[in-house]
């Protein structure tokens, strides 16, 4: 027996769908938790980036605008929402938009000014022109636990939310902290509510280049490795430290869909924050490098002894002179070489990766939420949309 009414319209809003967050947020809402839990869905985009283009499915309940300049006063992000057809009857908001200002602690006064303003800023239109919003969920990640001053900070591992922050100095530099307590002040006494999803190193693609997807330059460097080198034996690109330590990498699927989770749920996430992995033990790159490197048909091994002189970033800039015919050859990308972020490469296989940096997630197994991927599925995963989108063989 049917009641007669109708379920209720849930439409989707994401800010930065072309970033690693945000373009899974943008896929995963056509089908998570089901491909009509969503009516509409709307990705927002700082660069120009076509439907065709994104890798994205051409679904009629789908669209992208791009422009969006968050570093705008407020009128003039109203301005550009109300562009947005029937934007008032928007419910859900994921907001993964970031602006990246280097990664050294000098640089982290703009960070905080810029990435804050940013969520201030959307915010302050969305109660404008979206008088349904119900929830907002926001992107933070592993730098909140202090992650990238490595072994400078005292912590607890496993990590867990209920952990203090870091104090200062060093706390003094973490854009997150600033960010969280300008959204939660602004959320008091308000109908909508917010949840903190918090992965550590996402694994996953972008239509784009992005400086923080680890896919794409170790994606590149097997390429290139199984191309140019005539042994199938590929070393890890790092150091011996950093691959026997633990961590906690995430699919960028499962992290979309915690995003939609939250937010379908507020009476176990409001104003909460979730960390996430892609399983709940720890895994390590030793654990991890040799089914990567099976995508590619290559056989993973440890990495050199120290004293003879490789690392993966060197190794494929010595080859840099080989990069434009390769490219040619293989018919992928203009420039891909040139355009991947290969110092995050560095940075999470090397020093700033030889210490346990595990999570606990036992949080958002308590709020119900049961997904999980193989690790190694996640990598193989990203290989697959990046092969598709002509950025690896």
């Amino acid at each position: 027996m049917t009641t007669g009414v109708s379920p209720k319209s849930l439409k989707a809003l994401v800010f930065g769908a072309s970033g690693i967050t945000g373009w899974a947020i943008t896929n995963e809402a056509l089908s998570y938790p089901t491909s009509t839990t969503f009516d509409s869905i709307v990705g927002l985009t700082s660069r120009k980036l076509s439907l065709e283009a994104s890798g994205l499915p051409l679904d009629p309940r789908l669209e992208l605008y791009d422009g969006l300049d968050l570093s705008r006063d407020v009128n003039s992000i109203v301005e550009y929402l109300r562009k947005i057809k029937h934007v008032e009857s928007f419910t859900h908001v994921y907001f993964a938009a970031y602006v990246h200002s280097g990664w050294g602690e000098e640089d982290s006064e703009k960070r905080k000014e810029q990435n804050t303003k940013f969520v201030v800023n959307a915010v302050a239109a969305l109660e404008i022109v979206c008088p349904n919003m119900e929830f907002f969920t926001f992107a933070t990640g592993g730098k909140w636990y202090g992650f990238e001053f490595g072994d400078k900070v005292q912590r607890l591992v496993p990590v867990k939310e209920s952990h203090p922050r870091i104090p200062a100095p060093y706390g003094d530099h973490i854009f997150y902290y600033p960010q969280i307590d300008a959204l939660a002040s602004l959320a008091e006494g308000k109908p909508w509510k917010f949840a903190d999803i918090r992965p550590d190193a996402i694994v996953g693609f972008v239509p784009n280049h992005n400086p923080m997807n680890i896919a794409e330059p170790i994606g590149l460097y097997l390429s290139l490795w199984k191309s140019l080198e005539s042994s199938p034996e590929v070393p890890f690109p790092g150091n011996e430290s950093a691959y026997t330590h633990f961590h906690s990498d995430c699919s960028q699927d499962l992290v979309a869909k915690l995003h939609i989770f939250a937010s379908l749920h507020p009476d176990k996430s409001a104003g909460k924050s979730f960390n996430i992995a892609d399983v709940d033990y720890p895994v390590s790159w030793e654990m991890v490098w040799p089914g990567i490197c099976q995508y590619f048909d290559l056989k993973g091994v440890g990495p050199l002894p120290e004293g003879q002189g490789f690392a993966g970033e060197p190794w494929a800039r010595s080859h840099s002179d080989k990069w434009d015919i390769w490219t040619k050859d293989n018919d992928l990308r203009p420039q891909v070489l040139n355009k991947t972020c290969w110092d995050f490469m560095t940075i999470v296989t090397g020093p700033f990766a030889e210490f346990n940096r595990q999570y606990d997630i036992g949080e958002v197994r308590a709020a119900g939420f049961t997904e999980s991927i193989d690790p190694v599925k996640s990598y193989h995963v990203a290989f697959n949309r990046m092969r598709a989108a002509k950025i690896i063989p």
